[in-house]
């Protein structure tokens, strides 16, 4: 099975029949075998991958023919070169060479690699540093890479695969079959032919009723799209203006993706977050898709808090490239207004468990870990900010978190803040701390808080599953009551758990009209009443005289 998706429904649609195996490998039969009914058929053999023309005629004064429409070369175009050839005729005599492009080696003997039993071999590429070694090469994969789909095809070569239609490729660097395996259980090219093969002699079911049923293929022939020159081809850089996702790579594959998530019945979700993506229309695009689903909330990155190297070579000190002031004025004009986003300043500096190395993150990717952790210390309606639950330097992100792109003075803090951006603040005792909770809603409500919009989507998701079990029910008295039997729990749970200060359930003929009732429509009428948090602390302090008493 496969999933494709459909530019016109803005959709993934499944194709196929039989359910995947591997999350990684999708096995793809030929059409006219597939609608041959060819279920019986076994793979036999492959194409190996493509291959250059060799060079077999390289002349010592360079005039050679042979150079013409090669992948070789030799002009004063290259790189280093200094006007020399690779060989010379010092001697007096004529010299000339040959150079063959690489291809891997295949098995030859069943007993190869120090087997004992010969059922166990594996024919075809063959992986191992040489026949008698048990250690993989690790340059087979050279000479598989870089042969994409989309090369064409070539004189000689059967036109249903993909071989490249460029001067410089001539056909397939092998083709292997298990009709070439003799009956010694030895590899030799043209057995079959030449009729001395295992299969000519005694037929295909005799190789295979002796276990001799096993070959390596090599993957080629793969294509992501993406730009191999660039460090990371989905950098911000290359979107452009990103009006359009129809003339851009990078602008298509992220709409795409936010796209497919958009469904709330084929994703499950509640927070959505694409760490280092700053193009403004696509974070937009996030933010509306969430708000469209109305069950999670889009964290997304500001542009130019910090400037990565994938993203831009300049020094160390040039990589901030904004500043709070900026940040705050250029995010009050996209005037958006909408309680499922939230955003954060500046970059945090952790640690790559690959390399070991300090590596600087988007703060997204530090958020994305308080939330989880605030949710599983706490609750999801508890203020995923402060030392309690936003200490990243206590480990709050789930990730070390050592320092921050940008020291925020108490002013940048209040500038930011007062544009809905999250400060992630550093103070020299206490540490690094997520110092703001506020969604990206410009009017004041209870919903510009992040706590609170989580909650209200924390208790739509469980009021939507637990509908369920009256939905197609029988529109009367008694499946209200069930209704409100299993609603009210919820709620006074999330009460007492300090979600919800006070709340009310109406369902009665009030709401639920006859009118509704006629068009199939139980509808529900629930008042709540969420829990603030404290983000400012007010204390008076009265200097008393000494004959003052407390007691009056």
């Amino acid at each position: 099975m496969e999933q494709r998706w459909d530019s016109t429904s803005r959709s993934l649609k499944q194709y196929g029949t039989y359910a995947n195996q591997s999350r990684y490998i999708r096995v793809e039969m030929d059409e006219t075998i597939d609608s041959a009914g060819g279920g019986a058929l076994l793979p036999f053999g492959y194409y190996g991958p493509p291959r250059f023309k060799n060079v077999t005629e390289l002349e010592a004064d360079g005039s050679s023919a042979e150079l013409n429409d090669r992948f070789l070369t030799m002009g004063s175009g290259l790189p280093g070169y200094d006007g020399s050839l690779v060989i010379s005729s010092s001697w007096g005599i004529a010299a000339t060479a040959s150079f063959n492009f690489p291809q891997v080696r295949l098995r030859a003997n069943g007993t190869d690699n120090g087997l004992s039993d010969q059922t166990k071999a594996y024919f075809g590429m063959d992986t191992y540093r040489s026949t008698t070694s048990t250690s993989p090469i690790e340059g087979t994969a050279d000479t598989h890479r870089l042969w994409y789909s989309e090369l064409g095809t070539t004189a000689g070569v059967p036109s249903d695969t993909t071989v490249s239609a460029a001067t410089a490729i001539e056909g397939y660097s092998y083709i292997f079959t298990m009709d070439d395996v003799s009956g010694s259980y030895t590899y030799s090219s043209g057995s079959r032919v030449a009729g001395t093969s295992y299969t000519a002699v005694n037929g295909y079911e005799a190789l295979l009723n002796n276990n001799i049923n096993k070959f390596t293929a090599p993957f080629w022939g793969g294509f992501d799209g993406f730009d191999i020159l660039k460090p990371d081809p989905m950098y911000n850089g290359a979107i452009g203006d990103g009006a359009s996702e129809d003339n851009n790579y990078v602008f298509h594959t992220y709409t795409r993706a936010i796209q497919t998530v958009a469904d709330p019945e084929y994703i499950n979700m509640n927070l959505l977050a694409v760490p280092g993506l700053t193009n403004t229309n696509l974070t937009s695009l996030m933010i509306d898709t969430c708000a469209e689903r109305a069950d999670a909330m889009a964290l997304i990155d500001l542009p130019d808090v910090y400037v990565p190297p994938h993203e831009d070579y300049r020094s160390r000190t040039a990589r901030i490239g904004t500043t709070p002031t900026n940040a705050a004025n250029a995010l009050k004009l996209r005037r958006i207004d909408s309680s499922y986003g939230a955003t954060f300043y500046p970059w945090v500096q952790t640690v790559d468990a690959n390399t070991s190395q300090p590596v600087w993150v988007p703060p997204t990717v530090a958020m994305m870990g308080v939330l989880a952790s605030s949710e599983k210390t706490s609750e999801v309606w508890f203020a995923p900010a402060g030392f309690n639950r936003g200490g990243l330097t206590n480990g709050a992100a789930g990730i070390p978190v050592s320092a921050v792109s940008e020291r925020l003075s108490s002013r940048d803090r209040d500038i930011l803040y007062d544009a809905r951006i999250n400060p992630i603040a550093s103070f020299p005792s206490e540490g690094i701390v997520v110092f703001g909770q506020k969604t990206l809603q410009e009017r004041e409500s209870a919903l510009d808080r992040i706590n609170v919009r989580r909650l209200v989507i924390y208790l739509k998701k469980q009021i939507s599953i637990l509908s369920t079990q009256v939905l197609f029910e029988q529109n009367v008295q008694a499946t209200w009551n069930n209704f409100k039997a299993l609603i009210n729990p919820l709620l006074a749970s999330v009460r007492t758990r300090l979600g919800i200060t006070e709340y009310r359930l109406i369902l009665d003929s009030s709401t639920t009209t006859p009118d509704l009732i006629d068009r199939n429509i139980l509808y529900a009428k629930i008042m709540v009443k969420p829990a603030r948090a404290i983000e400012y602390i007010a204390i008076d302090f009265v200097i008393a005289s000494s004959g003052a008493s407390f007691d009056d």
